[in-house]
């Protein structure tokens, strides 16, 4: 087929359009890319913007769950009798008034110098520091029992926490027993008691 001048002539206004046309194309399509990559890049954004809000939002939540365990704590702690100084006397009226009221054998007792407390993997809080006084306890029983009570009696005083760190009880040789009364004791017990305090305020 061949084309005259004249065809030329009459076809230059399509071509222009169709080359205006694509160039137009070209162009939309440039443009299309260049917003896809900008609506990628927003939406990652958003995303790490909601993901921070979101890690945000968790460590207020662990941070508030911390404040509310560390609060219960220092509930327990007082009503333990944790918190404030430790009075000698008072645990000596303590161990008596237990006595008398459970009515118990001999009891010998010496309790050390308090001291900061060095247990594995307890961490001392700023504002608050954990200390311990050691108390040597030696006592007669008619049967274990006895010493159970006394420890439990021991931490219902709520002068402090009482933590046994050992005890061995040993069976008394019946001719050795003192006193000459029906009812004598069976068993000694030679225990290690902490008696954990806390000094300073409201643990941080």
């Amino acid at each position: 087929m061949n084309l005259r001048r004249e065809d030329l002539r009459r076809l230059r206004g399509p071509i222009a359009i169709a080359i205006g046309a694509l160039a137009i194309g070209v162009v939309c399509l440039f443009l299309a890319d260049s917003y896809r990559d900008s609506s990628v890049k927003t939406r990652a954004g958003t995303r790490a913007t909601r993901v921070a809000a979101q890690e945000r939002v968790l460590r207020v939540s662990e941070e508030e769950r911390e404040i509310r365990e560390n609060l219960i704590d220092f509930e327990r702690m007082r009503e333990q009798g944790m918190l404030g100084d430790q009075n000698r006397l008072d645990w000596i009226e303590a161990i008596s008034r237990i006595k008398n009221n459970r009515k118990l054998f001999e009891i010998k007792y010496n309790i050390e110098a308090q001291r900061q407390l060095d247990y594995s993997g307890v961490v001392q809080a700023s504002g608050a520091e954990f200390v311990v006084s050691r108390m040597r306890l030696d006592m007669l029983l008619l049967h274990e029992n006895d010493l159970l009570d006394f420890l439990s009696d021991l931490q219902a005083a709520r002068k402090a926490y009482v933590s046994v760190r050992q005890c061995v009880v040993t069976r008394l040789d019946r001719g050795a027993a003192p006193g000459g009364t029906a009812l004598q004791p069976r068993l000694r017990a030679d225990c290690q008691v902490d008696l954990v305090s806390v000094k300073g305020g409201r643990p941080a």
